[in-house]
């Protein structure tokens, strides 16, 4: 349960250093940087634009607000940093551009950029920008390498506030770069410490830290987790940075290595949903893995959406036909083991018309999985942006009897297998091709 809030009753004490000390003064941060992790629902996002809205009512602030891809801030960090103004009734004394927020009377103003944009990396341009004096990166993790960042560090040089540079993060994997270089070696605990460690202040929060401000729905899904994933739940939930597990088939760098945005995938010559179901309806049902994926005109393959969640078979069947619907797919794959003909039968009482394909597991998880992983290890298969709890399971998955039971793991390797041509039946080795002639 929360603890001590802040004056404001929203914010759990662990922010306190981002915020002002006094109306109108620094921030109370007072090393270089600032680490701001936590899980999901953990709140870290909405007391970071709070904090920064407030310090702009001090003047002198030149601030830069990024993340490694930003399409349009008026339409993403623009409206989440006005709520804040609003919030607090302050609107009226600041001008809201498409990508800048200045304020009307003291000249304090935000910039929000996108780091990675559609024409190329514009570190260059960043780093022109003169007289910054803090720079947040937001959804840092999303960042892949420690050279960008170091770029834009140093041109953070203004004599008008103490510099600062905020990192805002959902922790990955060890072998991240952020994990190397601020944690590593500092004697820091696995996850959970606040504190001033050097030249970083850390602040980590997360959901329980949030208790109050989170509906009761949204408790429950992340107690459903602790139940089902441990490890898991400490990841997605507690913000845990990940470690490597003998016997998973996927690595960080067989997924991170190759991963790709919007603007860099080609036009897809095929499109399946792939369901890996749960048949039960009483509420404590496996996850239901729901994973679409398309095989590009280069021959490579693409993650590009993960709909999977506890669902009902009516729910699971609706949110498939929606994806198939929102990806223009040319077929949902669906495994049938668990339920037979019901799962087929389960996508036509929705709607008749979709192409079902089922296939069966005649082999084990690891087994059927083996082959999908050579193709990422081959660099053949990329993620379009991040999927925390599917990427999470690829990574844990070992065959343990105490693992929960793999849906997402099971769906993208049914999807893949489909449109890689792979017979199930014979070896693991024998990955045939299709060509991409026309989709189907």
């Amino acid at each position: 349960m929360p603890e001590d809030p802040p004056p404001t009753g929203v914010f759990h004490s662990k922010f306190r250093p981002i915020f002002p000390i006094v109306p109108m003064g620094n921030i109370g941060v007072t090393t270089r940087y600032c680490v701001i992790t936590g899980g999901r629902g953990s709140g870290k996002s909405f007391a970071l634009s709070s904090a920064l809205a407030s310090a702009m009512e001090g003047e002198g602030y030149n601030m830069l607000y990024t993340r490694w891809t930003m399409a349009s801030a008026k339409d993403s960090i623009i409206p989440e940093f006005t709520e804040k103004l609003d919030m607090a009734c302050a609107r009226y004394r600041f001008d809201v551009q498409i990508n800048e927020i200045r304020h009307r009377l003291n000249g304090s103003k935000c910039l929000f950029r996108g780091i990675k944009t559609s024409s190329g990396n514009q570190t260059a341009k960043l780093k022109s920008l003169q007289g910054l004096n803090i720079w947040v990166l937001d959804e840092a993790e999303e960042m892949p390498d420690e050279k960008t960042f170091d770029t834009i560090d140093l041109s953070i040089r203004d004599k008008r506030r103490p510099n600062l540079i905020i990192l805002c993060l959902n922790p990955v994997h060890k072998r991240h770069w952020i994990y190397r270089r601020f944690f590593d070696g500092r004697g820091l605990p696995d996850s959970g410490f606040s504190g001033v460690n050097g030249d970083t202040t850390y602040i980590h929060s997360d959901y329980l830290d949030n208790w109050d401000n989170l509906p009761e729905s949204y408790r429950a899904k992340a107690m459903s987790s602790k139940a089902g994933d441990p490890r898991q739940y400490r990841s997605i939930w507690l913000g845990a940075w990940m470690d490597e597990v003998i016997g998973a088939l996927w690595t960080w760098d067989m997924i991170a290595d190759h991963r790709r945005d919007t603007s860099e995938i080609p036009d897809m010559v095929r499109i399946v949903v792939a369901i890996d179901p749960s048949v039960s309806s009483t509420g404590r049902q496996d996850e239901v893995g729901i994973i679409v994926v398309g095989k590009g005109v280069d021959g490579h393959y693409y993650v590009l959406a993960d709909y999977s969640g506890r669902l009902s078979p009516g729910e699971w069947a609706k949110v498939a036909i929606n994806a198939y619907d929102v990806h223009q797919a040319d077929a949902i794959i669906g495994e049938t083991n668990q339920g037979g003909d019901l799962v087929a039968a389960n996508i036509h009482n929705v709607r008749k018309t979709v192409k079902f394909i089922p296939v069966h597991a005649s082999r084990g998880k690891i087994t059927r999985a083996e082959p999908i992983a050579t193709l990422y290890t081959q660099g053949l298969v990329h993620h379009v942006g991040r999927f925390p709890e599917q990427e999470s399971e690829l990574m844990s998955y070992a065959g343990y009897e105490s693992q929960a039971s793999p849906g997402r793991l099971d769906a993208t390797v049914w999807g893949l297998t489909e449109l890689a041509g792979i017979d199930q039946v014979a070896s693991s080795a024998a990955i045939q091709s299709t060509a991409p002639n026309a989709r189907r």
